[in-house]
């Protein structure tokens, strides 16, 4: 290929690829100047700490990793311009929700395009995230190890063995967060309902929420068992769980991940035709 002056091309620099860049340059993964990203209006808004191209070609030619972090209905169109660019030397790093591994190699077909997919999370920024990796068919095994390197430069990774899977991996750690800042919403309005201030409330219904995901990690017992430690029969918390098992709370979280999953799984066949 021309040129490979940057370890690693970014195109699409929306809110994610900016969380993942910030973070490879912090931790010092990359220094910023190995780096080469695409602009956008959020770049021109809050500057990354690395080499901007012009256009996305400028990236394709100037690295052999591409990170692609863009709407899947804008693929089509990137592909077109930079195809002739893709060589086999390139691995494509996706960061697409409902974007196959086959659609995106299927843009490039003067070559097998080696390509891995990703589902990382918004909390990679602090390093305590989580990314979902599946290999495409022509990407090597050292392509996957390289992958989850870097990666877990922003927290964790793990290896999804089917393809469908990763719209279970986008419900349940990909959109995760969401669902945890509903409920922590939820906390802090009723700590301020019982008298609490609002920043008080805050900080301890984060803290208390962070201290018991920190014991999911640390202890290795699993999220009923630790429930019931929680639990004394007739206590508060006791009293608290007979009105979350009331409202059915339960039902609705495990509704609402699915409906994650399947519309997932809508945006992939939209997005996939060939799979259709």
């Amino acid at each position: 290929m021309p040129s490979s002056a940057h370890a690693l091309g970014v195109i699409g620099t929306g809110h994610i690829a900016a969380v993942i860049v910030r973070r490879l340059v912090q931790t010092g993964y990359y220094a910023g100047e190995r780096i080469i990203a695409s602009p956008s209006r959020a770049t021109a808004a809050h500057p990354l700490p690395v080499k901007m191209a012009s256009d996305a070609r400028e990236v394709a030619a100037n690295s052999r990793r591409l990170l692609i972090s863009i709407t899947p209905q804008k693929f089509p169109e990137l592909a077109g311009q930079i195809a002739d660019l893709i060589t086999p030397e390139h691995l494509l790093i996706s960061v697409m929700a409902g974007m196959s591994t086959d659609t995106i190699a299927g843009a490039f077909p003067q070559l097998n395009a080696r390509v891995v997919r990703t589902m990382p999370n918004l909390p990679f920024g602090l390093g305590s995230g989580v990314t979902g990796v599946f290999r495409g068919r022509f990407a090597t095994d050292d392509d996957v190890e390289n992958v989850r390197h870097l990666f877990n430069a922003g927290g964790t990774t793990i290896l999804v063995p089917d393809e469908k899977l990763m719209d279970a991996v986008t419900a349940v750690a990909g959109s995760g967060p969401a669902y945890f800042y509903y409920f922590v919403e939820t906390m802090i309005d009723a700590g301020v309902a019982a008298g609490l201030s609002q920043s008080d409330a805050q900080v301890l219904a984060a803290y208390a929420c962070m201290g018991a995901g920190a014991m999911l990690l640390d202890k290795g017992a699993s999220p009923k068992e630790l429930r019931e430690a929680v639990t004394s029969p007739g206590g508060t918390t006791a009293a608290a769980m007979e009105v979350l098992t009331a409202g059915h709370v339960a039902i609705s979280v495990k509704q609402a991940v699915l409906a994650a999953f399947k519309r997932g799984q809508e945006l992939g066949r939209r997005n996939n035709p060939a799979s259709v």
